[in-house]
């Protein structure tokens, strides 16, 4: 059985959270300010106790059959109905277009995968484009400047919703950087077959954050935050790297 929140179902809009592996093993706070945000805008929200790994790892390291049988308990395990949310542009864009190669020799489980891939969205996009949220109710104060996440922005085309929900906060002062669509260098498996060339890449996009001067920088795929929060870290730097689902909800990380 789901976890549900406490919205009314008769007057909601039903959705499934889709947690996702990094958000629940090292920041669940996202998790919290998602659904947070989800209910603000009327959502009943619905947590699949039963969900795991969408397999993305497995996929993007040529190992097809264990990303397989993950992607089957993925789709086993939300609903048939509601929207599916989730606070990753990586895990959404995995689910929309790596299940239908996964399963394009499986007509039936290619025809479910292509369903729950036509109702998964990430949390910006379905705000803005499903919610039609114009102001995000939020009361983050400070100088943001926002990472464009290769998977968000490439994979799912998502570019101006993080960003038209970041500007109606009135608190918020954004501010773009340079080459904010630029790979962050974590990329996954990528940042621990190439660390070298992970590390500098991630160097030149805390150089760009920098010279902002922006106290906040965030994005909507944890894995980039928390790799360019590591380099902030390890200098010093006087800049904190906040998922955009808890300066939607208003609370800065850790809380």
């Amino acid at each position: 059985m789901p976890y549900t929140t406490g919205m009314d179902p008769e007057r909601s809009v039903p959705v499934s959270l889709f947690f996702t592996c990094l958000a629940d093993a090292f920041s669940p706070g996202v998790c919290h300010a998602a659904v947070e945000v989800l209910e603000r805008f009327g959502a009943t929200v619905r947590v699949p106790l039963s969900q795991t790994c969408c397999g993305q790892p497995a996929f993007n390291s040529g190992n097809r059959k264990e990303a397989r049988a993950m992607a089957r308990k993925f789709l086993g395990s939300f609903p048939d109905d509601g929207y599916i949310v989730t606070p990753s542009g990586s895990c959404a864009a995995m689910v929309k277009h790596g299940y239908p190669v996964l399963f394009r020799d499986e007509p039936r489980t290619l025809a479910r995968a292509r369903e729950v891939g036509e109702r998964i969205h990430e949390l910006s996009q379905f705000l803005v484009d499903v919610l039609g949220v114009t102001d995000p109710g939020s009361d983050f104060s400070g100088r943001v400047t926002y990472h464009d996440s290769c998977h968000l922005r490439r994979g799912l085309g998502v570019v101006e919703a993080p960003r038209k929900l970041l500007r109606a906060i009135p608190g918020v002062e954004f501010v773009e950087m340079e080459e904010s669509d630029r790979c962050c260098g974590f990329g996954g498996v990528f940042s621990v077959k190439h660390p070298q060339i992970s590390c500098r890449m991630t160097e030149r996009k805390v150089e760009r954050i920098l010279a902002t001067g922006a106290g906040t920088v965030t994005s909507g795929d944890l894995g980039c935050l928390l790799s360019i929060q590591g380099m902030i870290s390890r200098y010093g730097y006087p800049v904190k790297a906040i998922h955009l689902a808890e300066i939607l909800a208003g609370k800065p990380k850790g809380n």
